[in-house]
């Protein structure tokens, strides 16, 4: 007979957020291979958390992944930025992103179409905003 097992955590992983930012806790940072093996990717593990929003709130618990590449490191900015770090606009300088796990900050999701089917797209970063 065949037969799977599906965890609440299994769906969680296949919600598509709604397009707004999310409080989210850094839970890994690794760094691999792009698909071509030309170039290093960093790769961002997070999980959404608890916000007091119940509209966002639905969505606590939701594991979401952003990559960065080397080859385009200036993309990494806002991330670096959320995590405290800074770039100084004239020299550039370096950033150690295996410090950044276990921070909060938040990300800004949005749906988007990938090799024909939606995924969740972590497309900004920012420092936690104070609740209004």
């Amino acid at each position: 007979m065949a037969k799977l097992t599906i965890t609440p955590e299994d769906l969680k992983r296949s919600l598509i957020l709604d397009a707004n930012w999310y409080p989210v806790k850094i839970t890994e940072v690794v760094e691999e291979k792009n698909k071509k093996g030309d170039a290093n990717n960093i790769v961002i593990d997070m999980i959404v958390e608890s916000s007091g929003d119940e509209e966002k709130d639905k969505f606590e618990g939701c594991e979401l992944r952003r990559y960065f590449s080397e080859k385009a490191p200036g993309m990494a900015q806002g991330y670096i930025i959320a995590c405290g770090g800074t770039i100084d606009p004239e020299q550039g300088g370096e950033f150690e992103f295996d410090g950044t796990v276990g921070k909060q900050i938040e990300a800004y999701v949005k749906p988007r179409t990938y090799e024909s089917r939606l995924v969740n797209d972590v497309a900004d970063f920012r420092a936690p905003q104070e609740a209004a």
